[in-house]
């Protein structure tokens, strides 16, 4: 049997999931969701308002994945066995839309928008593709219960370093450090340690870098009472802990989840709005 050398892709786009476990045991059950089979093409979902209960909610939404070869000539020739498919370049976007989502009953939590996008385009010499943060990726009305939180996004870093390899050359580089230190988490403690003078990435597996693509969070008028802002994450009394923008990076693949709450207190649960992944590699 003869096995071609062949691009095997790979892009998934969820709008929401999880699972509340008190005072009642929820799954949150999308109807729909994108993800592509190992030969490429286009998977589109389309979410009417749905609720579960009164805990969890959104208007609308939808995702959309699609994989294709850049140059159907190309693509084209491949087929007739003139070129060899490793010719090719191949591209995968992926994103994720959600309007109107609201959590949890007092306080509640409600988010106007939310959009996730990664685009990745196949490997090259170095055998890690290049993946963007979408230009189109946004967090718009986040407001609990009257308080409203600007949060502000910062991507470039994670454009201008496409793959993981020169984002580890970067962390080197003083003066993007000094710039991006933060959307790396560069200069936090890790288990109750500072980080060295030079900084250092933050790693949430092994081989896997915990970064996030917000800036900066700050109320936007008087702060909701006895909450705390902390990097990417607020932490709001008999709600739980909000997280925004979290992007893992690791060396074949990036996932972007522009929200997740650990709930507590009315309600106990994980949950998850905007949530992209993408890659794609050669193989057989």
């Amino acid at each position: 049997m003869e096995q071609r050398r062949r691009f095997i892709f790979r892009g998934n786009a969820a709008a929401f999931g999880g699972r509340i476990i008190r005072p009642k045991d929820i799954v949150l059950e999308a109807p729909g969701a994108s993800s592509l089979p190992v030969t490429g093409g286009r998977s589109v979902a389309r979410i009417p308002k749905t609720a579960f209960e009164d805990f969890f909610s959104v208007e609308s939404a939808s995702t959309f994945a699609e994989g294709r070869f850049d140059d159907a000539r190309q693509l084209r020739e491949k087929t007739l066995h003139r070129v060899n498919e490793d010719a090719l370049t191949a591209t995968t976007t992926v994103n994720a839309d959600v309007t109107g989502l609201a959590v949890g009953r007092k306080p509640r939590l409600t988010i106007k928008h939310l959009h996730a996008a990664l685009v990745a385009r196949s490997a090259l010499g170095s055998g890690e593709p290049a993946i963007q943060v979408g230009k189109k990726t946004a967090i718009d009305g986040v407001v609990i219960d009257g308080h409203r939180l600007r949060v502000e996004l910062n991507i470039a870093p994670f454009q201008r370093c496409d793959t993981h390899a020169k984002l580890l050359t970067a962390a080197d580089d003083p003066k993007f450090v000094k710039q991006s230190s933060g959307a790396l988490f560069m200069q936090a403690l890790h288990h109750g340690q500072p980080a060295p003078g030079t900084g250092r990435l933050f790693e949430s597996s092994p081989g896997t870098l915990y970064t996030t693509i917000v800036k900066s969070m700050k109320w936007d008028g008087d702060p909701f009472p006895g909450a705390s802002i902390e990097h990417n994450m607020v932490t709001i009394p008999e709600l739980g802990r909000l997280f925004f923008g979290e992007l893992l990076i690791s060396r074949y693949e990036r996932r972007l989840t522009m929200f997740r709450g650990a709930l507590g207190s009315d309600s106990g649960g994980d949950i998850s709005g905007g949530d992209v992944q993408d890659n794609g590699s050669w193989g057989v």
